[in-house]
């Protein structure tokens, strides 16, 4: 039924008591969440009616999307698709599974939580192998783990299992030697309580209090005997006190026995000490001397070691100088063998070794010291293309008697090893170049020719500049005009 009729108030019904469908006043209200209010059959009245919208839900469906979670995801589809995504998105949101966690991971990281991070995973104790949750392994560890090491706070022994802990401090069978226990005399009257690793000196020690305790006992017992026999119930504690006085009889025997035993044992045990201390004493000296000498032997071997590695740098340094001097040529010819050619060509490349240095040669064994410089991979206008070879003048000992600038003919040459033809390249030095003026420091500017040689022409089959790995160069400078 639609709300009540207006007419049949004698008020002005206020809008707020109105169905917002039928307009009339409110039957049976309900409210939406938006605020609205209806009559309950009104309410009925409209879901019943409502249909779904195809049309529409097709138009939506094709509009484009992108990924909710845009920042770290690339997907971009249609709505109609998107939905299909989200269930399968690697960078959605998703509750953990496991119950009591709560936490939000990405649908990606969800293993590593579950097999890392989550708090309510289940582990197993490192200590008794029992399954737990992981928020639970600090209070099962604390309170509850029977292999959980634990320290014991009286004699400091370490890792006992909580479950043995007891075993350990009872005070009858228990082995803790820091315990205090009652002496074993407690019963006819001795107070002590001491560590039980001291209780049998104690025994040993106080012997005679502990017979006279035990005396006392006995003249109590007896005088106890005596009221009681007076009163008419002597013969049964007599009887129990005649198998009472054996009992410590018996005991006092024992004990008399176990004294001298110990007064036996300790005197062979003092005698035992002073042995070992003595002992102990003659190792002490010997290893101090023994340690005297190792570490004078230490001492000269670093020093050994020294002057060892001395003359190896020596030797390194005498060989090298060896090895340049076989090969220095002191005619104004140089023949040069590059090995390792595609290693080193490789690292000229990568740029870890741009450039190699010749050995030296010379013009005369007083004349004019040089050295050429290649560069593999090329370097300036030819870098990348070409091969670059380049001459250099070095600080010799007879600068000061040579004629300045250099100005000798120059003569590169990069040999066919099939005899065919040579790559041939040749200057003469411009005397107002400072790589050509006397050398100030151990090297000049280098010199010559960015251009030598393209790549392409060195890989030519028709020749072969390249063999085993190796080429030859040679460099020719003209000593026909010197004297």
């Amino acid at each position: 039924m639609p709300g009540y009729p207006l007419e049949i108030f004698d008020i002005k019904v206020q809008d707020k008591y109105l169905c917002s469908a039928c307009r009339l006043a409110l039957r049976e209200p309900l409210q939406t969440y938006c605020g609205h209010r209806y009559c309950k059959s009104c309410l009925d009245e409209i879901f019943r009616y409502a249909f779904p919208d195809r049309a529409i839900k097709r138009d939506i469906g094709e509009l484009p999307a992108k990924c909710r979670n845009a920042e770290a995801c690339e997907w971009k589809g249609n709505i109609q698709k998107y939905d299909a995504h989200q269930e399968t998105c690697e960078f959605g949101l998703i509750p953990c599974p496991k119950q009591g966690c709560g936490k939000q991971v990405m649908r990606m990281d969800l293993a590593a939580h579950l097999e890392k991070e989550c708090a309510v995973r289940q582990i197993k104790c490192k200590y008794c192998a029992q399954e737990i949750l992981l928020k639970e392994e600090r209070d099962h560890r604390a309170c509850t783990c029977p292999q959980f090491p634990m320290n014991c706070e009286f004699c400091g022994k370490k890792k006992i299992p909580r479950a043995q802990m007891k075993q350990h401090l009872d005070e009858n069978t228990g082995d803790c030697k820091r315990l205090k226990v009652a002496c074993t005399f407690a019963k006819v009257g001795c107070p002590t309580k001491l560590e039980r690793e001291k209780l049998n000196d104690h025994i040993a020690k106080h012997h005679v209090n502990h017979l006279n305790q035990v005396l006392d006992k006995h003249l109590t017992l007896m005088q106890e005997f005596t009221i009681l026999k007076q009163s008419g119930q002597g013969q049964h504690m007599q009887q129990a006190m005649a198998s009472k006085q054996e009992e410590m009889r018996h005991k006092y025997v024992a004990m008399e026995t176990r004294v001298a035993t110990f007064e036996g044992i300790v005197a062979v045990l003092n005698r035992e000490i002073e042995k070992c201390s003595a002992t102990i004493e003659a190792y002490e000296r010997q290893r101090r001397q023994d340690r005297e000498i190792i570490e004078s032997i230490e001492r000269k071997m670093k020093s050994q070691e020294r002057i060892i590695a001395l003359k190896d740098v020596a030797l390194a340094e005498l060989d090298l100088r060896i090895r340049s001097l076989e090969m220095t040529s002191y005619d104004g010819t140089l023949l040069w063998k590059i090995q390792d050619f595609t290693r080193k060509r490789h690292d000229a490349i990568t740029g870890k070794t741009t450039s190699i240095y010749s050995p030296c040669l010379y013009t005369s064994r007083t004349g004019y010291k040089m050295c050429a410089r290649i560069y593999l991979n090329g370097d300036g206008m030819g870098k990348g293309s070409h091969i670059g070879l380049y001459f250099v003048l070095m600080r010799g000992h007879f600068d000061g008697l040579l004629r300045w600038p250099f100005r000798q003919k120059v003569t590169f040459m990069l040999l066919d090893q099939n005899n065919r033809e040579h790559v041939i390249d040749a200057f003469r030095p411009d005397p107002t170049s400072s790589s050509f003026k006397r050398p100030t420091s151990d090297l000049n500017i280098a010199s010559g020719c960015p251009l030598f040689m393209p790549h392409s022409q060195l890989e030519s089959t028709r020749h072969a500049y390249v063999r085993d790995d190796a080429i030859f160069l040679k460099i020719i400078v003209d000593t026909s005009d010197l004297n």
